[in-house]
């Protein structure tokens, strides 16, 4: 098996990380053995523990890359055009590589995990903190209606999406989602 090396840990933290990621999506969080991860970097299960001492915690580390991979997508998404017109791009793009996700999964731990529940609620926040700080700097920028309070409507439309998620893994048609989300984007988000 292939050695990970102490001067390469930030690197290997990475690559522990997307490896999980990966798995995780793939196989569900309690279905994931950290020898599963170890396997598909060709290191040992002990190599893995040098980096995260349980699963609990690369499970963060993994909600934490998540979410900085959905800033980056966020802003890739709305980049150059008008809020309705970023969030038609940005519902194309999530739906495209998001419906392997472990979300269901997370509804069904936290009601039989105290820690886990605490894990994702805790990065629930999180994520809701990104999605309010973008929508209040569009809000800034005059394309969202001033009366809105942003971390409400984060929350509105961060189940929206989700429940159109599922929708989507139910074998809904994406176009009709689609209609659904970018006439409820409009319809949030008007000037009045």
């Amino acid at each position: 098996m292939a050695r990970l090396y102490p001067e390469y840990r930030e690197e290997v933290q990475k690559k522990i990380i997307a490896a999980a990621h990966d798995i995780f999506h793939e196989k569900g969080y309690t279905n994931t053995k950290m020898s599963d991860i170890a396997g598909s970097l060709g290191v040992t299960k002990p190599t893995i523990y040098n980096y995260f001492d349980t699963k609990e915690n690369l499970f963060v580390a993994v909600a934490d890359y998540e979410r900085k991979k959905l800033e980056e997508l966020i802003i890739g998404s709305f980049e150059g055009r008008d809020f309705v017109s970023g969030a038609a791009v940005f519902f194309d793009t999530v739906m495209e590589g998001y419906l392997g996700n472990i979300g269901p999964e997370s509804v069904a731990i936290v009601t039989r995990d105290e820690k886990l529940r605490a894990i994702i609620l805790q990065d629930r926040e999180e994520f809701l903190l990104v999605i309010t700080r973008f929508l209040a700097k569009r809000q800034a920028k005059g394309e969202i209606r001033e009366d809105a309070d942003t971390r409400i409507l984060a929350c509105t439309f961060n189940a929206l999406f989700q429940g159109l998620l599922i929708y989507a893994m139910q074998g809904m048609e994406i176009d009709e989602l689609r209609q659904v989300w970018n006439n409820t984007v409009r319809g949030l988000t008007k000037k009045v």
